[in-house]
């Protein structure tokens, strides 16, 4: 999973990460809420000597423990790395910070079993969204080529196409990204032809001000017997930056509103304490 926040929320390093797996485990049996509080760790890691910050965190398992990239800033340069295995969130603190030899930036880190393989999609590669494949997610320099994930272009967007997420169902992978103005898109492509390019073709799902859908979209499947998907955004309210949340029954259905104002959010100052 990908956490982006702004310095209100986070500072220069780690201080929440807020996982959909958690979630799930909490609601197998019943419906997700619609008022979330949250307690927070305090930091968790703090870039390493000559970075600036740590952004954009993408977190999944290997092996058992936790594997973490993220964009890291070195003086005004977007770049991207990855944190050396750790079994507990309180060992971060320590673990190594290993520099990528490509930007990566806004990361999402997945195990694509169909195909057993490792593969990281980010942005300001030298296509929309770019991809490459591993059979070692750890090793940052044993990434492949850069392939393209998506080359369209949106419109209305001072920043273009950026934070996407990949999710898939039984049938079909699809991708979702924002473009910082209150817009989220969608393209899709079937199961087995991934990894590789969504082409340029994608939806418009959900409009709204810029502030209200701004960035930052990510799209978890719910554990349990209901099909269900959770959609988080990032939203820019009167406090700072806080994260919405919406639900639909389909990856390519309708999404509804479910903590979605900044008085009662999924997760900001107003229910973290942050």
């Amino acid at each position: 999973m990908r956490l982006q926040t702004d310095s209100n929320l986070l500072s220069t390093g780690l201080a929440l990460l807020v996982t959909a797996s958690t979630v799930a485990a909490q609601n197998k049996t019943c419906d997700l809420p619609t008022n979330y509080k949250w307690t927070s760790s305090g930091v968790l890691a703090q870039p390493k000597s000559g970075w600036a910050s740590l952004k954009d965190f993408s977190t999944t398992m290997y092996q058992g423990k936790h594997l973490v990239y993220a964009s890291n800033v070195i003086g005004s340069n977007y770049n991207s790395m990855n944190f050396g295995l750790f079994s507990n969130w309180s060992d971060m603190a320590t673990a190594p910070q290993n520099n990528m030899p490509f930007a990566a930036v806004a990361p999402t880190v997945f195990y694509f079993a169909p195909k057993d393989i490792w593969v990281i999609c980010y942005q300001w590669g030298p296509t929309s969204f770019t991809y490459r494949t591993s059979k070692d997610p750890t090793n940052v320099n044993g990434w492949g080529s850069a392939q393209a994930l998506f080359t369209g272009k949106i419109s209305g967007s001072s920043t273009g196409v950026i934070d996407q997420t990949v999710i898939g169902d039984s049938t079909n992978m699809y991708l979702f990204f924002c473009g910082d103005n209150g817009k989220i898109y969608r393209a899709s492509m079937p199961i087995g032809q991934f990894p590789g390019s969504f082409g340029s073709n994608y939806a418009t799902i959900m409009s709204d001000s810029t502030n209200n859908l701004f960035e930052a979209v990510q799209v978890y499947t719910l554990a349990g017997p209901q099909k269900k998907y959770l959609m988080l955004v990032e939203a820019i309210g009167g406090q700072g930056r806080y994260f919405r949340s919406f639900t639909a029954t389909s990856l390519n259905g309708t999404w509804t509103p479910n903590a979605a104002s900044e008085n009662s959010p999924f997760a900001g100052k107003r229910n973290s304490g942050a």
